[in-house]
């Protein structure tokens, strides 16, 4: 998995700021950054959110259906080893 971008960084620190164990936190970014262990919770959050958003779409994205199902049976072996014709 590829680090979060700057932008990724900031939009995870915004909504890290809403949550009442992080209101103390500094309201500057480089404030936050320098320090490891909130930077390591910016980091895991914006890692968090681009997984979600991945998934999500994911989720909107219809699922491909294999080449087989679409077709129908060319020959029933077992149809034609039971002796069963066509009508």
């Amino acid at each position: 998995m590829t680090a979060p971008t700057a932008e990724a960084l900031r939009a995870a620190l915004r909504s890290l700021v809403h949550l009442p164990a992080c209101r103390e936190w500094p309201t500057d970014y480089d404030a936050v950054m320098a320090d490891p262990w909130r930077m390591r919770l910016v980091r895991l959050q914006a890692t968090f959110l681009a997984r979600v958003a991945a998934e999500k779409a994911a989720a909107r994205s219809p699922p491909l259906a294999p080449p087989m199902a679409m077709r129908p049976p060319r020959f029933d072996h077992k149809r034609a080893a039971a002796g069963d014709l066509d009508d």
